[in-house]
C-alpha cells in the first residue's frame, strides 16, 4: 500500500479585502490586477490566535474518523507563527481532540511548507511510522506586511487547510522532489525593522524556473497528476508557469483572484477551490509544486480520494 490524501477541509477566515484597501498608499484595483492577478484577499483579526484557525480545519477531519488514534502525527505548516516556544502544534492537537500519543511538530518552509510537509508526512506513512498523518498550513500574512509597503502590502494573505495522508491499497506510489539553496536566503526575507523584503525580479525567474523543472519532474517520473497545482505566489508567475508546462497536457490552476499569496497555505486552499467548484474529480492524483525563501523549492504527486468542506 502507499499513501495519499483522503480527506480536506480549508478556510479562508476573516474579512475579505478589496483592493481599493490600497487606494491610500498609491495602489489602484488595476494596477494591483496588472502586477499580481489579485482582486481580493481575507485578512484574519489581529488577536485571533492562529491555534484556533488551525483546530478549526483540523478538528472536521479528527471528527470523520472512527477511531483518531489511528493519527500518528500532527504536522502544523506555518510562516506566520509568532511564537517559537513552545510552538503551536500540540495546542491544535489538543483543541482538534487529538490524544497525548499523537507526535505533533512545527514546520517552516516558507512558501514551500506545504510540499516540505507532504514529503514529511507521506514519508512517516509509507515507513509505517503512522497509520496516518494530518498536515495543517496556517497563515496570517497580514501579520507579517509593512502596509505602507507598495510591494508586499496588497499580495499577501491569510488562511488555513488541512489534509489526511493515509494508506490504501489502491494508491499508487508518491513521487518527491525537493532542494533548496541557502546562498538565496536573502532574496526573501522577514526584515529586522518589520515587514517581508522581496527582491522582485530575481523571485520572479526563479520560481518560474523551479516550479516548471519540479513539474517537469512530477509527469516524467510517473504516474502523471490529473492536475497540477502551484504555490500561488502571483498571477503573473502563475502564467508563465503554465505556459512553460503546457506540453505536459494537464491543467495548471490559477486560483490567487480571490485569495491572494498564503504562502503554505496556498496551494492546499486552490486544490480545496477546484474540488469544490467541480473542476477536478474526487479522486486523481495531485500535482503539488512549490518555490518560497530560504531558499527553498519541490513538488510531490500523490493520489487523492476526498469528500471536501470549505468556508469562507
Amino acid at each position: 500500500m502507499s499513501a495519499g490524501i483522503v480527506d480536506l477541509v480549508a478556510v479562508k477566515p476573516g474579512r475579505t479585502v478589496g483592493n481599493d484597501h490600497f487606494d491610500p498608499i498609491g495602489l489602484t484595483d488595476q494596477w494591483i490586477r496588472r502586477r499580481s492577478g489579485i482582486a481580493s484577499r481575507s485578512w484574519l483579526p489581529a488577536d485571533t490566535p492562529l491555534a484556533e484557525v488551525a483546530a478549526e480545519v483540523c478538528a472536521p477531519i479528527v471528527a470523520r474518523l472512527d477511531d483518531p488514534s489511528t493519527i500518528g502525527a500532527l504536522i502544523v505548516v506555518s510562516t506566520s507563527v509568532r511564537q517559537r516556544v513552545p510552538g503551536i502544534a500540540q495546542k491544535v492537537a489538543r483543541l482538534a481532540g487529538l490524544g497525548p500519543s499523537v507526535l505533533a511538530f512545527d514546520m517552516n518552509a516558507a512558501c514551500c511548507g506545504f510540499v516540505y510537509g507532504l514529503v514529511t508526512g507521506l514519508s512517516l506513512c509509507d515507513a509505517g511510522r503512522s497509520r496516518s498523518v494530518l498536515l495543517c498550513s496556517v497563515e496570517a500574512m497580514s501579520r507579517l506586511v509593512d502596509p505602507s509597503d507598495r510591494q508586499t502590502a496588497c499580495i499577501f494573505a491569510d488562511g488555513a487547510a488541512a489534509v489526511l495522508l493515509a494508506d490504501r491499497a489502491e494508491f499508487a506510489l508518491s513521487c518527491q522532489v525537493a532542494g533548496c539553496d541557502g546562498s538565496q536566503e536573502g532574496l526573501m526575507r522577514e526584515t529586522d525593522t518589520g515587514g517581508i523584503h522581496l527582491d522582485g525580479a530575481q523571485v520572479y525567474d526563479r520560481a518560474v524556473r523551479r516550479m516548471t523543472e519540479s513539474a517537469r519532474y512530477l509527469v516524467d517520473n510517473g504516474p502523471a497528476p490529473t492536475v497540477l497545482v502551484g504555490h500561488q505566489a502571483n498571477g503573473r508567475i502563475l502564467e508563465q508557469v503554465r505556459g512553460f508546462t503546457a506540453d505536459l497536457n494537464v491543467p495548471f490552476v490559477n486560483r490567487i483572484e480571490h485569495s491572494g499569496n498564503t504562502s503554505s497555505a496556498s496551494i492546499p486552499l486552490a486544490f480545496a477551490e477546484e474540488l469544490e467548484a467541480l473542476a477536478l474529480p474526487s479522486r486523481g492524483r495531485l500535482g503539488a509544486v512549490a518555490y518560497g525563501a530560504g531558499e527553498a523549492w519541490g513538488g510531490v504527486a500523490v493520489d487523492y480520494r476526498v469528500p471536501v468542506t470549505t468556508s469562507s
